[in-house]
């Protein structure tokens, strides 16, 4: 895994470990921000099961355009920016395999012999439908339409038994980090086309691990549920959850002093 600065420079993130950025000399590495303070700004951790973003004193860091003042899972593709500072986050170990299959649309509703695509699809990181799992291969195909822009159009459909994906003609969109026009996809690819972001499912491989982006708290930044935003109902009943064992215990046992005190004084 990488990380991709200002289009030029590139630093190659440690399996188990941290970057630290930031304009203070002590930092992994150091921006050349004038009139900025020396400060470590933020830092980028990279286990073997997520790639997280730390941000460090309130700072107010730019993760896909969404504001990030604590935390934040990154996945390949997505673009970091800080005072001037274009960052990219690239997975130079998965790189997309090219097509040369002429695109056509799979119109044969017949599945024997094909790949199984019960719950194969695009998993949206999108705004007003993030989360949400578009099935391809029974519906044949799908094309997301630009909503800006600044987005580029695609397709995906299954070409020969592979998942492919064909972007607008000369554009050219991110799978991973990495610049791709007609490719093939695998379980586990991110697909980011400007103002989209896409992740794609296989059959038998969606989880609800701690990290799995069909998690329902990772559906886009994990900030977003560590903003203290929720209203009073809903702490109180995450409150009468979490607790709800020993409050059934305790009205029980009420029950039963005042059976036994109703007893004594027949």
């Amino acid at each position: 895994m990488q990380v991709e600065i200002n289009n030029q420079d590139s630093i190659s993130l440690p399996l188990l470990g941290h970057v630290i950025f930031g304009t203070d000399e002590i930092c992994d590495y150091v921006f050349d921000i004038t009139d900025f303070p020396d400060k470590k700004l933020f830092s980028i951790i990279h286990d073997k099961a997520a790639c997280i973003i730390e941000v460090f004193n309130g700072e107010e860091i730019l993760v896909n355009n969404q504001v990030i003042k604590e935390m934040a899972i990154l996945h390949p593709g997505d673009n970091i920016k800080i005072e001037g500072q274009d960052l990219k986050v690239i997975d130079d170990n998965r790189l997309p395999k090219a097509c040369s299959t002429p695109f056509k649309l799979n119109k044969n509703s017949d599945n024997n012999g094909l790949l199984l695509t019960s719950v194969s699809g695009l998993r949206s990181f999108n705004s007003n439908n993030y989360g949400e799992l578009t099935i391809v291969g029974e519906h044949n195909s799908f094309t997301h339409v630009p909503t800006s822009d600044q987005d580029i159009p695609f397709t995906v459909s299954y070409v020969n038994e592979a998942l492919t994906l064909l972007c607008k003609r000369n554009e050219e969109i991110e799978i991973n980090g990495n610049k791709a026009n007609y490719v093939e996809l695998k379980n586990g690819d991110y697909i980011t086309s400007g103002m989209a972001k896409y992740c794609v499912e296989s059959p038998g491989t969606s989880s609800f691990s701690k990290y799995s982006p069909s998690h329902p708290r990772n559906i886009q930044l994990s900030e977003e549920y560590l903003v203290d935003d929720a209203d009073n109902s809903e702490l109180n009943n995450g409150f009468i959850k979490k607790n709800l064992w020993w409050m059934t215990l305790l009205g029980g046992l009420v029950i039963i002093a005042g059976i036994l005190f109703a007893l004594k004084n027949m």
